[in-house]
Formats: structure tokens, C-alpha cells, sequence
């Protein structure tokens, strides 16, 4: 490789060569000198292909007054280090909350956004199955009671819920689907 004045010259001045070159050069052994800090091959590597990206796209406002060796060795071990206090407060605060605080949260919301698809597919069925549905949903009325209140026929009540989840199957997911069934299936069996 070529002294390293010159090659941090022309990468000064923009060449993509001199630029490569460097990296050639200088990559494996700085991904080995920032595993020493970070324990993690591919976190060393992602590390240092910053620090190189960095490089390039500051070069132009760098004042590297050492060598290009000494520069980047130097910014690898901050970047490291950095890298190091950042997952420290980072843990810390994660053992802080409590991990069912964060599974509890995890499952309201999960479930806030199955019931806003599930209503919003319901809202979406003819009038007479949305009606149908609902009252055996949030009435939790068996076929039998809807026939009656509805004045129609348990087949038509089963129809009619046949229907209303065909269409709903249709809306949503595989995983909302189940939830949906065990849901209907438990409040009539």
C-alpha cells in the first residue's frame, strides 16, 4: 500500500481508488481490534464499515493530523466505546421495567389492534348478518335466542353467521381468523 500521507490525500480529494485501497488494507484488522471491545464479530464488522462510511462522507471536513493508521484506530476504539456505554444505559433501563409490564403492554396493545380489524371488517358485512353477528358477539345470545328475537329461523341465523364468517376469514389474517372462531364458538357452545 502506498504511504499513508498520500492515500489520505486522495481521499481528500475524492479517489474512490485510494478510498478502496484503504479499506483493503485496513478493514481486517480493524474488525479484530474492535472485537477486542465488543465481543461480537458482526457488530465489530458493522462497526467498521461506519467508521469507513464516516470517513468517506466527512472526508472533506476531517483534520486527521496523525496518520490515517493512528485516525482510524483511534475512532474504531471511540465508536467501540461509545457502542459499549450505549448498550450499558440501555440495559439498565431495560432492568428497570419489569418484564411483565412489558409483556402485559405488548398483549393490550396486540389486542387493541386485532379488536379495531375485527370491527372495522364487521362494519363491512350486509345489515342483516352485521346485526346477526353482533347480537350473538356482544349480546352473547345463542342461534336460538337470535331466531326469536329476530323472528327467523335457527337455519337462517346459522346461515347468516356462516356468512359473516366467511367474510371476516376473508378480512383477516390467518392468526386473527382463530381468535375470531374460538371467540364465536365459545359463546355458543
Amino acid at each position: 500500500m502506498r504511504g499513508d500521507p498520500e492515500i489520505l490525500h486522495k481521499i481528500y480529494l475524492g479517489d474512490e481508488k485510494s478510498f478502496t485501497e484503504a479499506f483493503d488494507h485496513y478493514y481486517p484488522v480493524l474488525c479484530f481490534y474492535a472485537d477486542k471491545y465488543l465481543h461480537d464479530p458482526d457488530e465489530s464488522r458493522s462497526l467498521v464499515q461506519q467508521v469507513f462510511v464516516d470517513l468517506w462522507m466527512k472526508r472533506d471536513k476531517l483534520d486527521i493530523t496523525q496518520s490515517l493508521k493512528s485516525y482510524l484506530f483511534r475512532t474504531v476504539r471511540n465508536y467501540a466505546l461509545d457502542e459499549i456505554r450505549h448498550e450499558a444505559v440501555e440495559h439498565k433501563y431495560l432492568e428497570k421495567l419489569h418484564p411483565d409490564h412489558i409483556s402485559y403492554d405488548k398483549n393490550l396493545i396486540e389486542e387493541a389492534e386485532l379488536n379495531a380489524r375485527i370491527n372495522a371488517a364487521i362494519n363491512e358485512l350486509p345489515p342483516k348478518c352485521r346485526e346477526i353477528f353482533l347480537l350473538c358477539r356482544f349480546e352473547e345470545m345463542k342461534y336460538l335466542e337470535i331466531a326469536k328475537k329476530l323472528d327467523i329461523s335457527v337455519k337462517t341465523v346459522e346461515m347468516q353467521m356462516g356468512i359473516a364468517l366467511k367474510k371476516l376469514r376473508i378480512k383477516l389474517t390467518e392468526d386473527q381468523n382463530i381468535q375470531l372462531l374460538f371467540f364465536i364458538l365459545s359463546k355458543n357452545s
